[in-house]
């Protein structure tokens, strides 16, 4: 795998779960299998370099726990105690203990709410940010799930969001439309070949932008003028050229502003709200949807739904489309617990419908066979709208923070982890077998 410096490597890391996970007691369940494929795959695909930083870095595991633990307690512990009554130093006790026994981190202590005493006999069954991110998805995708893999992979089209819209295109696919691309002082039509420009409500975003970050909104209001979100006044070409100027430094896509259908902008409050959608391979070389969150914004002037830019989510009943309680908890920082309704617009939020679910069940799982067959997982970002589901962005190496936080359990034994299970275990087989 070479060596990666990113995030979730550090904490893989630093966690020490390398170590933690391999004494796990074996009970034959998916969520003990997968962790340990993980401290297998995560060995065996290390080279010499890497497996000196692991040892190297194994005596830092103490003190990240006991720092983390300092910060996160601190951040948390009063609003938890004052909500559960369960005491500062219970709670900081408790985070060692997952910490040392399943490589839990504090942050995550807090983001799957593991001071419910409930939750807590469960911890084993969470599957870890860095056990997915920083492992397990770069060697299924590598290795396509154990089955042949292609010639020509659809990666890059994942990553390139442009290369995304063609491939939706060519296959048939529902996706948002992208009027520009401005990079390096020029602009590109892609989807936009009239004359003038439109008269309608534009969202910007940088060409390799992630979580929300730099997004840009210019509302239509008449006579060729637009009202940007931070406030600035300007007509189409002031629109286009300060993008040009500004993207010597940032590459930026140019797109409609999409609405959601009418029975949820209530829930949307303004901005674009998204379904969180994960397929995974099964075992019949199907794709099927397993899990899914509802992102709204929480806050006035935020234009995003992005759960860690302060978005809210809700968990999803794949069989019917109903949702659970909003919740927030990204990063770690949940001293506001959940939400019965909608702090913008007051509208309540379990219990609520999706429109169309049936429909963008079969959209998600029709577009992973077409789209990505070479892909065992996808997490899928949809926007329901006034004509169906729409599909904005997939991601390669979906974060399941969310889901769990939203589902109020773990998936490790759930259908996503079964099938996450089953895929390793044909993988390794297939890579190992001789």
């Amino acid at each position: 795998m070479g060596i990666d410096l990113g995030f979730d490597r550090i904490v893989r890391d630093l966690s020490g779960a390398r170590w933690i996970l391999s004494q796990l007691t074996e009970d034959d369940t998916a969520a003990t299998s997968i962790h340990r494929y993980f401290r297998r795959i995560v060995w065996n695909e290390s080279g010499f370099a890497d497996r000196c930083i692991m040892l190297l870095v194994l005596p830092l595991m103490p003190i990240l726990i006991i720092a983390l633990t300092v910060v996160f307690t601190a951040l948390n512990g009063y609003a938890i105690k004052k909500r559960t009554g369960k005491g500062i130093v219970r709670q900081a006790y408790e985070q060692i203990g997952v910490a040392c026994r399943f490589a839990i981190l504090p942050p995550w202590y807090y983001i799957f709410e593991l001071h419910d005493d409930d939750k807590r006999l469960r911890a084993n069954e969470y599957l870890n940010r860095f056990e997915t991110k920083a492992g397990l998805y770069l060697f299924l995708r590598n290795n396509n799930g154990g089955l042949p893999v292609p010639a020509e992979r659809t990666t890059q089209c994942i990553r390139d969001k442009t290369l995304f819209m063609v491939h939706c295109r060519k296959n048939g696919v529902t996706a948002a439309p992208i009027l520009w691309i401005i990079k390096n002082k020029e602009i590109i039509p892609v989807d936009w070949d009239k004359s003038g420009f439109p008269e309608f409500d534009l969202f910007i975003k940088p060409l390799n932008g992630q979580g929300g970050r730099g997004t840009i909104r210019w509302d239509y209001l008449e006579d060729g003028q637009f009202l940007c979100n931070d406030g600035s006044r300007a007509n189409g070409s002031q629109v286009l050229e300060i993008l040009r100027q500004n993207s010597e430094h940032t590459a930026y896509i140019v797109q409609p502003r999409l609405i959601n259908h009418p029975e949820i902008v209530d829930l949307a409050c303004g901005a674009l709200a998204t379904v969180r959608v994960m397929s995974c391979r099964n075992e019949t070389g199907d794709y099927e949807v397993t899990n899914a969150v509802f992102r709204m914004k929480r806050y006035a002037d935020v234009i995003v739904d992005n759960y860690h830019a302060g978005g809210i989510a809700a968990n999803v009943d794949i069989e019917t489309g109903v949702l659970g309680a909003g919740t927030r908890g990204g990063w770690g920082v949940v001293t506001d617990g959940w939400y019965e309704e909608h702090p913008l617009s007051h509208t309540a939020i379990p219990q609520r419908k999706l429109p169309c679910w049936d429909t963008m069940i079969d959209f998600v799982q029709d577009a992973h066979n077409r789209l990505f067959p070479d892909q065992v997982v996808i997490g899928w970002d949809v926007a329901l709208l006034e004509n169906g589901p729409c599909l904005i962005e997939a991601n390669k190496a979906p974060d399941l923070d969310i889901i769990q936080r939203a589902q109020k359990g773990p998936l490790g034994n759930e259908r996503l982890g079964k099938l996450l299970a089953f895929n390793l275990q044909r993988t390794i087989e297939t890579k190992y077998a001789h």
